[in-house]
């Protein structure tokens, strides 16, 4: 399948390719390796560490053999400058991120990092910290920003908190420039998150939510789909044509935090705090109104404490900034997240922040892997109580676990600790969906006996390895289902255009996964008769999500 190919008249052909680990990915057939490079650039300039974005991941280089050649390919694929000056940066401990590049080789004349003569990263130490290179900014811009120019114009984010948010510049005919937020929604978002290789969940702003620009306004009209690589593939103006102020400059944030989220402000340690919740891109407090020891517990369980929660006198943290956004919040204490208790819609409140909510959880109950009893762990988007994806809750946030080495022995423990006493089985490769948090456990070694993940989980070797492709469920209380009594239930309930059959049977095998945009996919059209079985019509393509593509007389009356 290494061959160019444009099916659906897109602005760039696409072919598929080989990784070096053996994998099927695709790229666009512009791409000068085939070794699995997606020739996407990431840099932050003025002495800050050269990236490179490959098999989903932001990588560095090794500083070992980085020189001013190497530097200069950089700063002109980055079109800041021709001349660059290479240098290095201690990385105590991990590596942050994936370690690339051993060497780039560059002769100095290339256009682009992946022409020159690299050498990618093995066994070998990097004794020299990481590679660094310092540009000359085009036009006085800051002098650090991240940026993707092997596919589509280069992109950064400006005026932002933190680096996965900011007004969206686009760089063109050697300009900075923003883009105005007509049609602006989270599908174009999501296509600026990608493209500057940022995970986390995408939100368009408008109005200049992150400041006004000071350049061109240098895009109008952007239409994204949501599938596309870059801004470049997008419906959009052409260069330059706008009728729009720096007011209605657009931004984005590409945030890791999921909404629900909680965390403790304001307090002498990680236990206790003013409470403060995530919703819609903000952090926000939570009124008093209706609070009691009871929602306290549930916050310090949502948090990973164990033991006694209280409510704290009023003004013990401080008041809060910014946004009131729960009040009247009335809680059982059974409840394993705030946002599973009654509460006022969001942001709708009576109160002021002299009655923000604080809480003081034990100590004891930290989310350490050694504790008692471990970090808690929930099944989500299962069908019933009794399966789903494993979820567990560390450092404030729920995250999924790894599928490596995944067996029923533990999904025994995971089942135990929830309290199924029942037959355990194991599911796979995002058998219940992908997560979308983060992934706090790679690996784990249960001997089925134990009473809680924590006792049988290893930890992390601070450089990802899985995808939430992978990420793992189990099914609690198991009971083999008899192949003809779910034909003929499937018959007895089914619809006609749906598949007849329990939505977690999978009947695609062999392959490989197949992401949104990723179409065509292969079915099956069954005719449904009075017999407990279903008979096969005919085959058909799937070209969408609701059309197929099949012979005009598998619909002939």
């Amino acid at each position: 399948h290494n061959h160019c190919r444009n099916p659906d008249g897109g602005t760039t052909p696409w072919c598929f390719f080989r990784l070096p680990s053996g994998a099927i990915a695709w790229a666009n057939c512009d791409c000068r390796h085939g070794k699995g490079w997606r020739g996407t650039l990431g840099a932050r300039a003025a002495g800050c560490s050269v990236e490179l974005y490959f098999n989903g991941l932001w990588g560095t280089i090794c500083a070992d053999h980085w020189t001013d050649w190497d530097a200069s390919v950089v700063c002109r694929q980055l079109g800041l400058s021709e001349i660059g000056t290479g240098g290095k940066k201690s990385q105590p401990g991990l590596w942050p991120v994936p370690l690339h590049l051993q060497a780039a080789n560059c002769h100095g004349d290339e256009e682009a990092l992946l022409q020159c003569g690299y050498q990618e990263a093995g066994a070998a130490a990097c004794s020299q910290g990481i590679a660094v290179v310092a540009c000359v900014p085009p036009e006085g811009t800051s002098p650090c920003f991240l940026l993707d120019t092997g596919v589509g114009a280069p992109l950064r984010l400006a005026g932002g908190k933190e680096s996965f948010e900011g007004r969206v510049e686009v760089y063109h005919d050697g300009k900075w420039g923003t883009i105005c937020d007509d049609q602006w929604d989270d599908r174009d978002a999501e296509v600026v998150c990608r493209q500057l290789g940022l995970s986390g969940n995408p939100k368009a702003l408008s109005w200049a939510h992150y400041g006004q620009g000071s350049g061109p306004i240098l895009l109008d009209e952007v239409e994204c789909s949501g599938n596309e690589l870059s801004l470049d593939q997008c419906k959009k103006s052409d260069w330059g044509q706008q009728n729009c102020d720096h007011i209605e400059d657009a931004g984005v944030s590409c945030d890791p935090f999921t909404e629900g989220t909680v965390r403790l402000a304001g307090g002498q340690g990680p236990h206790e705090g003013r409470v403060e919740v995530y919703y819609s891109g903000a952090w926000g407090t939570v009124c008093d109104d209706g609070w009691t020891d009871l929602a306290a517990q549930v916050v310090c369980r949502q948090l990973g404490f164990s033991g006694p929660a209280t409510l704290a006198s009023e003004g013990d943290y401080g008041a809060g900034q910014g946004f009131i956004l729960l009040d009247d919040v009335s809680c059982v204490g059974t409840e394993l997240s705030l946002l599973d208790c009654p509460h006022s819609n969001w942001g709708q409140h009576d109160c002021s922040h002299a009655e923000d909510v604080g809480v003081r959880c034990s100590p004891k109950g930290n989310t350490l892997m050694d504790s008692s009893l471990g970090p808690p762990v929930q099944l989500v988007d299962g069908e019933s109580t009794k399966e789903g994806r494993v979820e567990v809750f560390l450092n404030g946030q729920w995250g999924s676990v790894c599928d490596d080495d995944w067996t029923d022995r533990d999904a025994a423990v995971v089942c135990r600790q929830l309290g199924f006493s029942g037959t355990a089985k194991a599911r796979a490769m995002a058998y219940f969906g992908e997560g979308h948090g983060p992934i706090h456990l790679e690996k784990t070694e249960c001997s089925g006996t134990e009473h809680t993940l924590a006792r049988c989980a290893k930890p992390g070797t601070g450089t990802p390895s899985c995808w939430h492709s992978e990420d793992a469920g189990v099914i609690c209380d198991y009971v083999e289902e008899k192949v003809q009594d779910i034909r003929r239930a499937g018959l007895e309930s089914g619809v006609c255009g749906m598949r007849l059959l329990h939505r977690r049977k999978k009947r695609i095998i062999g392959g490989n996964k197949s992401l949104r945009g990723g179409w065509p996919w292969q079915a099956s059209l069954r005719v449904k008769g009075f017999h407990p079985d279903t008979r096969l019509l005919c085959g058909a393509t799937l070209v969408s999500s609701c059309w197929v593509v099949t012979a005009a007389h598998c619909f002939k009356r």
